[in-house]
């Protein structure tokens, strides 16, 4: 079956059914065959369509769209100022919001649909467009796009003319659209983005809304200024301690400098020196020169004399004939000797045998005596184990002692141990239960306490006012607190809360005025000026994070300017006791506030009953009559007639209670007196459960004690027992080791017999025996060889005695022609002597003369001078050795050895002369960086001064607009200005210029007694954020630089209440002459809400069941005859 689509818009205002059809044929693509329809367009006569010089320069003032989503065709004609677009779920808004977007040539992310540019091309065609018809303030511009399935493609065109996709965005830029900002086009797939939206993108988002591109440039440019300050506060930062570790460098520099011209001095001496000391030591080596040859002269004189004497001759013949008769003495001598030595030698010997066969003897004799003891000690130890193992085997004999105990005294541990952990466990409740009652009792304390002061603040009138608001608003009385201690830091008087600032002239009025006024604005701070406003905001809200209200009340009417709309002599002539304004006294500034935001001078007050329809004819818009507040809300079409709401009023005031006690203070002592009686009540039981919780306690640890000591005596019995049974188990061992030593023992004794001890015995005997003759042998050959030891020894001594008289004479002898010798050596030695010393000291006189000559050749005419003065200098004194030179100038070679393994050298001027000239430049790269840091913190406070305060300006035109609407709704809201620091400033500077991170806070509070909250994604409900986002777009209505707006199903979340309120204030703000173009789009609309005639109503008709014809003036028609 073929199916076959449908659509129609329809333009429908409500001021007048008047409305004409256009009937537009349309081929539709089916499944498989395509036929004619009729699609219908309804278009309005009314003003919500306007002509084209009414439409502001980038407003939509046509859209066409063909196989788009969900249409096969559409034209929609919106007015200039409020659209409201509406139909069913599915039949195709959302679609409309696509096609603004992508045919303005925004990205398809925007929408959160669909990636690809060809799914939004209708099912089952291959091509789509979007046609779109700007105003341009002197005409129109058409864009169109045309997308094609196949490749993923799109098209552009303006004006007919093929363009390019940046030529699209150039003029939309122009006309100042800008669909990719939240605040100007919020589709329905983003709603939740804006509430997720962080506080720097909303700012950023809100300047480019506004049309303030000179913000968002002078944002961008402090962003910069910002980095290059830091960068070039690093710099100097860095610039700073280079040219202080230079300077430091330098400073150890200028010690090493110090050093090297020390180092030249002592090098200057040291040339000095080292001429000196050759000259010097010439002198003294010319002088020994001179002594060398004197000395060999006298030398040689004494070797010719001594070298001529006949006396050594005569006594060498002498010492010849004696030293022959010696010689053959002394060969005798040897030959006894060399006897006598070979005999001892063979004594030595044959003792030395007589020894091992002594030794050999007495071996075999203790081996006999060990052969025959050895069966006796064998026999005697077997009968000592065995009775020893008798003995332990007596010992073990007993039953082995149980290690553990048996099943009764396990039972008896167990049901111990159980006992135990019970009141273990018994003694852990009792502490836990002391810990709750000390708590209890410390509570209870704390609560009579602070009961206790309530009740005296009570005596006080303006404590008890206090204390009514502190109730009411922690943070407006502690806010409170601060303006008191405060006060010096404003330019003018800064008025305290609402509430302490008024006094109502009749009490019985007070509970009416309180309605009036509202519990918002009675916690209201007043100031009498901008600055003191500001002042105020940024210490109080801003610093403390306070959220309490304050108002400026510059700029506005004083109560003596402002009019009611009836004279107070009409309403009075009703019932009423007159206006709001007539029951207060207040300061002129507290009282303009109040007939600004609660328009106190135009509400009457009536304590009793009125009559309400002489109210109505007055058309008296809100009155409060017999405890009753009355809201009448007229139409703004048609007959324009009223609907009043009635509400029900608290009748006892609880901020403006003044003139005596009232009921509620008087409520509040007695059930202060009352709570306090029973926390009394309270601690005295408390102290009684901790009395018995005591004994209870004393009993229980008494019986834990009981029971450790029966645990303490069932373990020693048990560690008495386990010792037994080891005691037992050691015997047992040891009897098993004695065991096996007897069985040993006698094996032993077994395997030797008494036949083999006795042949063991004659073997033995028979060694003694020819030990013994071995040793008669040896002892007869020693007696021999000592007799002819004795016999040499006897010759020698002869043979000695005469070789001694010869010796004598020989030494004598010898001494004698030694002396002589002695004497011509000694001349000719120091005749050698003498002239080795003259000749060493004639080279070294020499030498010392070419080295002079060398040292001395090499200096220069100064270094000669320099010499020459430092040895006219040193003449002047005792003249000094070479030694006492060279050592001088080993001192001076020290300290220049010393110089050199310091590390300086030759480099260290020009190193220090570099240094100089690179703290000269950095110092004066520093001035230029300081400088430059000057300029660009100019710059910065230039620009901020540009950006700060209009931005301000701009957050508080959108905050008092944000709070008026908010207020008309009974809550709270604000919009503020966050700051952000980087951490980064100078000493007493605020740390507030991380401008990247600054930002737009939404602070909503949607229930009473509730402090303002910033609004996310998490503290607020869905109707909640879609409220505060709603209002917060129509707070940036009048300052929106944007062409036109869209919101797409915001009000889906809201309840009825807030959905007509905020509604209202759409209409109100949206269909001013000089707003924007609007687009509302929502799939349901409450009834009898509010309408302008600047508002035009567009309601879709897409789908499967539109009727083939659509007469839609006829069906308003019905409608209205249904109505009447």
């Amino acid at each position: 079956m073929t199916q076959v689509v449908k659509s129609a818009i329809t333009g429908m205002m409500t001021r007048n059914g008047q409305t004409k059809v256009e009937q537009k044929p349309r081929v539709v693509d089916s499944d498989s065959e395509s036929e004619e329809v009729e699609s219908k367009v309804v278009r309005p006569l009314a003003n919500g369509v306007g002509k084209a010089h009414e439409y502001r320069a980038g407003s939509i003032m046509h859209i066409s769209l063909s196989n788009f989503i969900t249409y096969d065709r559409i034209d929609v004609t919106p007015g200039p100022h409020m659209n409201m677009i509406i139909g069913p779920n599915g039949t195709g808004k959302s679609s409309i919001v696509c096609a603004i977007a992508l045919g303005l040539g925004e990205n398809t992310s925007v929408m959160k649909r669909a990636k690809d540019i060809s799914e939004f091309v209708k099912h089952g065609h291959e091509h789509g467009a979007i046609e779109i018809t700007l105003a341009t303030g002197t005409g129109s511009v058409k864009i169109r796009r045309e997308i094609a399935r196949q490749g993923n493609k799109s098209t552009w065109k303006i004006d007919g003319r093929g363009a390019t996709f940046a030529e699209v965005q150039r003029r939309t830029r122009e006309l100042r659209i800008q669909v990719n900002n939240l605040c100007q086009f919020l589709p329905q797939d983003r709603v939740v983005e804006f509430s997720k939206m962080t506080s720097q993108a909303l700012l950023k988002q809100t300047q480019a809304a506004v049309g303030r591109e000179d913000l968002q440039q002078l944002q961008e440019e402090l962003v910069r200024r910002r980095a290059q300050e830091r960068q070039a506060m690093s710099e100097s930062l860095r610039l700073r301690n280079d040219t202080e570790t230079l300077r430091k460098q330098n400073a150890l520099l200028e010690r090493d400098v110090q050093r090297w011209q020390e180092r030249q001095t002592a090098e200057s001496q040291l040339r000095v020196l080292t001429a000196l000391v050759p000259l010097a030591r010439y002198a003294e080596i010319k002088a020994a020169h001179d002594a060398a040859k004197q000395a060999r002269h006298e030398a040689n004189a004494a070797f010719i004399a001594a070298r001529d004497s006949t006396e050594a001759n005569e006594l060498e013949e002498k010492m010849s004939q004696l030293e022959s008769a010696a010689a053959a003495r002394e060969r005798a001598r040897r030959a006894a000797g060399d006897e006598r030595l070979s005999s001892e030698k063979a004594v030595r010997q044959q003792v030395t045998r007589i020894e091992r066969l002594e030794a050999e003897q007495n071996e075999l004799r203790e081996e006999l005596t060990s052969v025959r003891t050895q069966a006796q000690r064998r026999r005697e130890q077997i009968a000592a184990l065995r009775a020893e193992v008798a003995r332990l085997e007596a010992a073990c004999s007993e039953d082995r002692p149980p290690a553990e105990e048996d099943a009764t005294g396990r039972q008896q541990a167990r049901v111990l141990r159980e006992r135990q952990l019970e009141l273990t466990n018994e003694l852990v409740a009792i502490g836990d239960e002391h810990k709750a009652i000390m708590s209890t009792g410390r509570q209870l304390s704390a609560d009579v306490e602070r009961r206790s002061a309530q009740l005296r603040g009570l005596d006080d009138e303006a404590a008890r006012q206090r204390e009514a608001l502190r109730r009411a608003h922690e943070d407006s009385a502690r806010a409170l607190e601060w303006l008191e201690a405060n006060r010096s830091l404003f330019a003018q008087h800064v008025f305290s809360p609402v509430c302490l600032e008024v006094a109502v002239r009749d009490a019985r009025y007070a509970a009416l005025v309180e309605a009036v006024v509202g519990m918002s604005t009675l916690r209201t701070f007043v100031t009498q000026g901008d600055a003191d406003y500001h002042v105020f905001t940024r210490e109080v809200n801003d610093r403390q994070g306070l959220r309490v209200n304050v108002v400026s009340a510059a700029g506005l009417r004083m109560p003596g300017d402002l009019r009611a709309a009836r004279p107070a002599g009409d309403v009075q002539r009703l019932g009423f006791g007159g206006y709001a304004v007539d029951f207060l006294d207040a300061p002129q500034p507290v009282l303009a506030v109040l007939c600004a935001r609660d328009k106190i001078h135009e509400i009457p007050l009536a304590l009793g009953a009125v009559d309400h329809g002489a109210a109505e004819r007055l058309q008296l818009r809100e009155y409060i009559a017999d405890g009753t507040r009355f809201t009448a809300v007229r139409g703004r079409y048609g007959s324009r007639a009223a609907t009043v709401t009635t509400a029900r009023i608290h009748m006892q005031a609880r901020l403006l209670g003044g003139g005596g006690e009232s009921d509620e203070i008087r409520a509040t002592r007695e059930r202060l007196g009352s709570e306090i009686d029973a926390l009394r009540d309270a601690q005295a039981a408390n102290e009684a459960a901790m009395k018995r919780l005591s004994a209870r306690e004393r009993g229980v640890r008494d019986s834990h004690r009981q029971a450790e000591a029966q645990d303490a005596a069932l373990r020693d019995a048990r560690r008495t027992r386990a010792a037994a049974a080891e005691r037992w188990e050691r015997q047992r061992i040891h009897v098993a080791t004695k065991q096996a030593q007897l069985q040993a023992l006698v094996a032993d004794s077994q395997r030797g017999s008494a036949e083999d001890v006795a042949e063991s015995a004659r073997r033995i005997g028979r060694s003694v025996r020819d030990n013994a003759r071995a040793r008669a042998r040896c002892l007869a050959d020693a007696a021999a060889h000592a007799g002819t030891a004795a016999r040499a020894l006897h010759s020698l001594a002869r043979g000695g005695l005469a070789g001694f008289r010869d010796a004598r004479a020989l030494s004598e002898l010898r001494a004698a022609t030694a002396r002589v010798r002695e004497a011509a050596a000694d001349a000719l030695a120091a005749l050698e002597a003498a002239t080795d010393a003259f000749g060493v000291a004639k080279a070294r006189a020499r030498d010392a003369l070419e080295e002079t000559r060398a040292v001395t050749g090499g200096l220069t005419e100064d270094e000669r001078e320099a010499v020459r003065a430092e040895q006219d200098r040193r003449s002047g004194s005792a003249l000094e050795s070479s030694d006492e030179l060279e050592t001088e100038l080993a001192t001076c070679r020290q300290r220049l050895s010393m110089a050199a393994a310091s590390g300086v050298s030759a480099a260290v001027i020009a190193q220090f002369e570099e240094r100089q000239r690179r703290l000269a430049a950095m110092v004066a790269q520093a001035q230029q960086l300081e400088a430059e840091l000057l300029r660009v913190r100019r710059r910065k406070r230039h620009a901020r001064e540009q950006w700060e305060q209009p931005l301000a300006d701009v957050v508080a035109r959108i905050s008092a607009r944000f709070r008026a609407m908010f207020d008309h709704i009974d809550c709270l809201g604000e919009v503020a200005l966050r700051k952000a620091g980087d951490g980064v400033t100078e000493a007493d500077a605020v740390d507030d210029e991380d401008y990247d991170n600054w930002g737009i806070e939404i602070r909503v509070a949607f229930r009473k007694n509730e402090a303002l909250q910033a609004l996310d994604n998490h503290r607020q409900s869905g109707g909640e954020r879609a409220v505060s986002t709603i209002l917060y777009l129509q707070a940036l209505q009048t300052l929106v630089a944007a062409p036109f707006r869209v919101v797409d199903e915001i009000n889906q979340g809201m309840d009825e209440r807030n959905e007509r309120l905020v509604h209202s204030l759409i209409v109100d703000s949206a269909c001013q002459q000089g707003s924007s173009q609007y687009f509302l789009i929502t799939p349901k609309l409450l009834p009898d809400l509010d309408y302008h005639p600047l508002m035009k109503v567009l309601c879709i008709f897409n789908g499967e069941w539109q009727p083939e014809s659509f007469n839609f003036g006829k069906y308003i028609t019905n409608a209205r005859n249904r109505g009447r």
